[in-house]
């Protein structure tokens, strides 16, 4: 993906009532491609650490059962919200429905919790931004501008009202995005065991082997996975605040930083040279050839004669 050109103004971004991703937006452009989504795992890992979406994922979600059948299901869904079109609200509602039976007395606190409680579920949608804005020069090369910021926080918003999220105090700036951060990094995200446990089964590549791998097979198996591993790792642990790191005891060195960095401008450079079949998920790819071509149709309007005949009067049906 090559690097969007800097705007040299602020865009203004009007909030309304809209659900939908537009298809030439920055989060469209990005969104798609295969690596954005491993990016996205320090989005998970920090949902993780709510201790209310920690207990109910524990108990109701297989992904730690099914943990490569649940990360498609995910990728499914997150894709479907922002190329689905008209699939992207009707997704909305079902995950919105999917989670509101999911409910439990925490084993932590006595008091009943739920999927739904708004805290939590705002915090899923809010790690998304959090994630997108600090992956910025992993992801273009640089910082997101200003305007660049707006659009982005502009689509969080709409995928939050496309997931029926209480939209009540939901962070609208990056000021008010920056305190609601802090505050739930010292009020209320946690090292559970299963963070600490994923974050040390990607850093030392010890891999649970399924029981349907032969005994002779195993090893190759581990062998296979460690250098994925390797690499989601590092684009977990790099994007992560400092203070998270701390509090789940990551030791982030300057030389993971630069092997970081060294991957993903390798990255970006292939995605420059790649054609789009190749980098995006088919439904990405599809999605915005779709787009292109209703562009294309919409110039060729412009040059013609007859689309610039108006009727005098409405057309009545």
């Amino acid at each position: 993906m090559s690097p969007p050109t800097a705007p040299t103004t602020v865009a203004t971004i009007v909030d309304d009532t809209e659900v939908i991703v537009p298809p030439d937006s920055l989060t469209a452009e990005m969104v798609g491609h295969w690596t954005y989504l491993v990016l996205e795992g320090a989005a998970f890992l920090m949902q993780g650490m709510h201790p209310v979406i920690g207990e109910v994922v524990e108990k109701y979600s297989a992904a730690y059962t099914d943990p490569g059948g649940r990360a498609i299901r995910s990728v499914d869904s997150v894709l479907r919200w922002t190329y689905g079109g008209l699939e992207a609200v009707k997704e909305g509602d079902r995950v919105r429905s999917m989670h509101e039976p999911l409910t439990m007395r925490s084993a932590e606190t006595g008091k009943q919790i739920s999927a739904l409680n708004p805290q939590a579920y705002q915090w899923v949608i809010a790690t998304a931004y959090i994630t997108t804005i600090k992956a910025g020069p992993l992801l273009i090369g640089r910082e997101f501008t200003r305007a660049e910021r707006a659009e982005l926080l502009r689509d969080n918003r709409r995928l939050a009202r496309l997931l029926h999220v209480p939209m009540k105090g939901y962070p609208a700036s990056d000021s008010e995005f920056d305190v609601y951060f802090d505050q739930m990094i010292a009020e209320v995200l946690v090292a559970t065991p299963r963070t600490l446990e994923s974050i040390e089964i990607m850093r030392t590549g010890e891999i649970e082997v399924p029981k349907k791998i032969p005994p002779f097979a195993r090893g190759l198996y581990r062998a296979a996975a460690k250098p994925g591993l390797s690499f989601t790792y590092l684009s977990i642990a790099g994007l992560l605040d400092p203070r998270l790191r701390t509090m789940i005891g990551i030791e982030w060195t300057a030389a993971e930083q630069r092997r970081l960095e060294r991957i993903y401008a390798i990255i970006r450079s292939a995605y420059r040279v790649l054609p789009e079949r190749l980098t995006y998920f088919p439904l990405a790819y599809h999605a915005r050839k779709h787009h292109r071509c209703i562009e294309k149709m919409r110039k060729r309007e412009e040059k013609s004669w007859a689309y610039r005949v108006r009727p005098k009067q409405p057309l009545h049906h």
